[in-house]
């Protein structure tokens, strides 16, 4: 009976395997998973076979020729099965839609300022479920759901339930079944560094630090294959790395955090103009605009310098600010190479694919992968 039993996990464990790795590497085939997964071929056509009967795994096409019968290409289905991914911020939610694929379906901004209150609870529920009514009616928008991701911004402890503090949402040893009790679907809790970094991880990445601009500065580090929380679960605060002594204040309390010198309210002084009409502005030649934006990139520079000399990895920008820095990584790569001794070019800091939906999408794909992993759909 024990063998049996033993034999059914073994089964259930290489399906998960060859599920995640197509998740994470979006495509392959049979032979790219036995030589990755240390599968035998035979194995692999019959978990492949297995996967492709429940919906997961489908062919997409082929391969060039190599003088032999076309390999296929494999990957996740599309649109079957979709997750929600939410980011919870003080003064608004970020809501994305996705399905099993990786393919982002749909987001929405909704205003929501957080209190930790039971009226904010209940609205963050009607207001998740309002967006899924909506988006469910959408022809050949959504499959089955899954489930709900939350992005807190935080220290979160799995192991007690609690969000044990968040500077931004200003709360402490909150139950995090405070934010699920309104949302009926299954939910799982993830802290905005994990998200985006388990959104922008793809192909073989072991190591990278994720480095997100948005009104405020955060991210996360991907070291070792696996998103790195730190001894504390205080991971989220690369925005609180003093790049100045005794220089701005920071809403921490601290003076000469990064957060205090690169948050998008330094482009928008704070708030009274958008994003898009400061770089409008910058690119029709405004000098008070350009001055701004010198500045701005030189103390990115030097956050990124430094997070370069702790990690010695790649560096992925992302957020609001970050998508507009695609045309304009030059400037910015010009002042990293002034500062930094080791590297003789700025090729390792790039963009990631997303910007103000990154963590959104992060609790979405969390979401996904914890269903893979703990739901039976895998097993005999």
């Amino acid at each position: 009976m024990r063998t049996t039993s033993s034999h059914a996990d073994v089964k259930r464990m290489n399906r998960i395997k060859v599920t995640r790795y197509l998740l994470r590497h979006g495509s392959a085939s049979r032979q790219e998973l036995a030589t990755a997964l240390g599968f035998s071929l035979p194995t692999v056509f019959q978990l492949v076979s297995d996967l492709m009967e429940r919906g997961f795994v489908c062919e997409i096409g082929e391969y060039g020729s190599t003088g032999g019968r076309k390999a296929k290409i494999l990957a996740i289905q599309e649109g079957k099965r979709c997750v929600v991914g939410v980011e919870v911020t003080q003064s608004h939610l970020q809501l994305a839609l996705m399905d099993f694929s990786k393919k982002l379906l749909d987001t929405q901004y909704l205003l929501l300022p957080y209190e930790n209150t039971s009226k904010y609870y209940t609205q963050l529920g009607s207001a998740i479920q309002e967006y899924i009514q909506k988006i469910g009616a959408a022809d050949g928008k959504m499959g089955e759901l899954i489930g709900v991701g939350l992005s807190l911004p935080g220290a979160i402890d799995k192991n007690s339930g609690l969000l044990r503090s968040s500077i931004i949402l200003n709360v402490f040893e909150v139950s995090m079944l405070r934010f699920a009790q309104n949302i009926p679907y299954p939910v799982c809790f993830c802290n905005n560094a994990k998200s985006a970094v388990f959104a922008e991880m793809e192909g073989g990445y072991q190591n990278m630090v994720y480095l997100c601009l948005n009104y405020t500065v955060g991210g996360g580090a991907y070291l070792g294959g696996s998103a790195y929380t730190g001894d504390n679960l205080q991971n989220t605060v690369l925005g609180h790395m003093v790049i100045s002594a005794n220089g701005r204040k920071c809403y921490c309390g601290k003076r000469g955090c990064l957060n205090a010198y690169c948050s998008s309210l330094i482009l928008t002084k704070n708030g009274e103009q958008t994003l898009e009409q400061f770089f409008e502005a910058l690119d029709n030649g405004n000098a008070e605009n350009a001055q701004v934006w010198d500045t701005y990139l030189e103390h990115l520079a030097l956050g990124i310098t430094n997070l370069r000399l702790i990690f010695d990895c790649d560096i992925l920008l992302g957020g609001a600010v970050g998508q507009f820095l695609k045309t304009r990584m030059g400037d910015l790569q010009e002042k990293i190479l002034r500062h930094t001794l080791f590297d003789y070019d700025a090729s390792f800091v790039r963009m990631g694919r997303y910007s103000r939906e990154v963590f959104a999408v992060g609790a979405a794909q969390l979401m996904a992968d914890q269903y893979i992993c703990e739901s039976d759909v895998f097993s005999d």
